[in-house]
């Protein structure tokens, strides 16, 4: 499919409060960027609900082709017209949507879209498919994402067209000497034809040769849907970044029309061969069991149409240098650069449908629409391995509510018993995802397993939500069962002082804390439970305080689940990667990309290969007997020989024990017991515990305190 004209650039926006498809001359329209959301407008900052976009274009059409308007995305509900006819209406923002055009251009044509994305007030009963973007205690509520957020283009083809192509990788031959593909595509044509269908794999990241496969046959007139089995030899495998190379392809689908040299339609993605599974939690890449070390990505930005390109591979760079294989797609789609980016650089995502919390009854029909639609639009992408159909379907609240009654009532109702979100809705989107991709695992939705349902991924928010942090301990130690898949745990931290001077006071006692809470996410009430900005002079200082608690509780939680690795852990993704806007909030990046030290904390808790310890007590009493185990786990394809040392300092500076190891650990290792001395707590106050790994990518250390009174 040729792309013949660009329609981005300047535009002109109307908002308007009903739509009825024309507009008079003496409306003042104002200029506006496309693709853009429209709060980014002068003018517009606040603004919600309607707004109606126009472009005037010449054209030349050719007689031979066919010419379509394609609309890539626009939040949320659209309505396009050319030339004042009316060409059709969609719901949905994250996916292309196409209208043939041939016969309607002239020279001189006028475009109009009308565009609506309304501000939900009854969140519990929400009606757009938005995720996040419309309800998210991660997000400024002030933002409306509304707009034409990604590019507008004029495209052609011959005769006949591709619709909805998906190619998928659903097994390996034995010592991966072939690859099964699966594929299907729609051609639809005016007229019944002859076609033939080609379909290449040319190299992309490495050195080898094209395969290519033709299809031929008879074609009637309409649409009709092809499958495809093609079994690809010798195929250059897609593995995380931290186990080989994610290699790629490019695929390549033409169709052509007997007696025609030139396809009449042609389409092309990077493909990357490799099988994905979950067999109870535990991950398996081409077949090979691998650990998943990850975290939740959200919008890259709330304004989503800014995220370029290299934003987006700049992201991903810095997840793949916090030693992560893994994220998890928190509640949207993302712009499309983002998968790119996450194909290229070997990154495996967890994809969520956007459904953020509950919704009203009468969605379900168009859910199942646009998960179709999430699944032929992202579904050829090798990084992406689970589709999820929801995040936390129960009736969700404001906390700036400060747990109203009824609010608080509603939501532990449909989270302990029943929702008809969670317990009718999400299996039936879960049992067409299954049908439409068998290739990936699809969950129904994420969060609430694990703790009073049947063990999968869950959501553990110990050290913030759900009392201390010590309570996760218990979690570990009598119910390691729970912990099978960690997909949200953390708190919140402050950005460093040069990035949260930008949005907030230099002084701490000038702090407008109303404003940081009603527009920045930042959690008064839970923050001072256990870090109180009273007991700091200095913003500096409460700002460092933050974020030592905050890599402290992560760690606290990696640590564990480490302990339990395959037994039954198969991963975790702490929650958040960074955020979408300026925020106080659970990220260890912040919005303008500068790491805070939960960041580099969180990039040594996931070392590869790591050495920790794990205290069963906040606090010991003095003249106590305990012990210190040492732990080691690999999670490498290879043998790693280390060498480790293990120092206890006591509270008036003396070396209590001091021990050292070598050990060879076995490839992809669960955590094994290095040593277990113990130790007379003799004295009261704070044993610094030293720990050092020397093998693998190199020298990591670890220190953890031990509290005695």
């Amino acid at each position: 499919m040729g792309k013949e004209m660009d329609l981005n650039g300047a535009w002109e926006i109307l908002p308007v409060t009903r739509f009825d498809g024309k507009y008079d001359s003496i409306s003042i329209w104002r200029e506006t960027q496309v693709p853009g959301h429209w709060q980014q407008t002068p003018g517009l900052e606040s603004y919600t609900g309607k707004a109606v976009y126009r472009r005037a274009f010449k054209f030349k059409p050719e007689d031979d082709k066919r010419f379509f308007l394609r609309l890539h995305g626009i939040f949320y509900w659209a309505t396009a017209y050319l030339n004042d006819m009316r060409l059709g209406a969609n719901e949905g923002y994250f996916f292309p949507v196409d209208y043939e055009i041939t016969g309607m251009l002239h020279k001189e044509n006028k475009l109009l879209v009308e565009v609506d994305c309304p501000r939900e007030e009854d969140k519990t009963r929400k009606r757009q498919l938005t995720g996040v973007f419309h309800h998210w205690d991660c997000i400024d509520p002030m933002t409306n994402p509304g707009g034409v957020w990604l590019p507008v283009e004029i495209i052609s083809t011959g005769a006949a067209r591709i619709i909805d192509p998906l190619f998928t990788t659903i097994y390996l031959g034995k010592d991966n000497a072939t690859a099964r593909i699966m594929g299907q595509a729609t051609i639809e044509t005016r007229e019944p034809a002859s076609l033939t269908v080609r379909i290449s794999f040319i190299p992309r990241t490495f050195t080898g040769e094209t395969q290519v496969f033709e299809k031929s046959r008879f074609k009637a007139a309409g649409a009709n849907t092809y499958h495809y089995n093609l079994d690809l030899k010798q195929p250059a495998l897609w593995w995380t970044h931290d186990h080989g190379r994610p290699d790629l392809y490019t695929l390549r689908l033409e169709v052509f029309i007997q007696g025609r040299d030139q396809p009449s339609d042609s389409w092309e993605t990077p493909f990357g061969v490799r099988t994905f599974e979950m067999r109870n939690y535990l991950a398996y890449l081409n077949g090979k069991s691998v650990y998943l070390r990850g975290n939740n990505y959200p919008p890259g930005d709330t304004r989503l149409a800014t995220m370029t390109r290299e934003r987006c591979r700049a992201d991903v760079k810095l997840a793949r240098e916090a030693n992560l294989n893994f994220l998890r797609v928190h509640a949207h789609v993302d712009t499309p650069a983002f998968y790119e980016a996450c194909d290229e650089q070997g990154v495996l995502l967890w994809q969520d449908f956007p459904m953020q919390w509950s919704y009203r009854p009468e969605v379900e029909a168009q859910a199942q629409r646009q998960v179709r639609r999430m699944i032929f639009h992202l579904g050829s992408h090798p990084s992406i391995g689970v589709w999820c159909m929801h995040n936390e379907p129960f009736a969700a609240f404001d906390l700036r509510d400060h747990y109203k009654l009824g609010s608080l009532s509603r939501a532990l109702f449909t989270f302990f018993f029943w929702n008809r979100n969670r317990n009718r809705m999400d299996p039936e989107l879960a049992r067409q995802t299954r049908f439409l991709d068998p290739s990936r695992f699809t969950t129904e939705f994420s969060g609430e397993r694990g703790l009073f349902r049947e063990p999968g991924d869950v959501h553990y928010y110990y050290g913030w939500y759900l009392g201390p942090m010590q309570w996760f301990h218990k979690k570990y130690k009598k119910s390691p069962r729970s912990l099978r898949f960690i997909t949200e745990f953390g708190a919140q931290s402050f950005p460093n002082p040069e990035s949260a001077k930008k949005f907030m006071a230099a002084n701490l006692r000038e702090v407008d804390w109303k404003k940081l809470e009603k527009r920045h996410h930042y959690q008064p009430y839970f923050m001072k439970k256990f870090v109180d900005p009273e007991k700091h002079r200095t913003l500096e200082s409460f700002i460092a305080a933050t974020q030592q608690y905050q890599s402290e509780l992560n760690r606290f939680h990696i640590d564990r689940v480490r302990a339990l690795k395959y037994k039954p852990n198969g991963g975790c993704v702490p929650f958040l990667l960074l955020d979408s806007n300026p925020a106080v909030q659970w990220s260890v990046i912040d919005y303008w990309r500068v790491p805070k030290s939960s960041y580099h904390a969180l990039k040594k808790a996931m070392s590869p290969v790591y050495a920790f310890t794990i205290l069963d007590q906040p606090v010991y009493k003095r003249n106590g007997i305990i012990s210190i185990p040492l732990y080691a786990v690999n999670d490498t394809w290879e043998e790693v020989k280390v060498e480790a040392s293990l120092k206890v300092i006591s509270p008036v500076g003396d070396t209590v024990i001091e021990e050292r190891f070598s050990r060879a650990l076995p490839p992809d290792s669960e955590a094994l017991a290095l040593a277990n001395p113990e130790l007379k707590l003799r004295w009261a106050g704070t044993y610094k515990i030293k720990i050092e790994l020397a093998g693998g990518a190199g020298a990591l250390e670890n220190e953890y305190e031990l509290r005695v009174k």
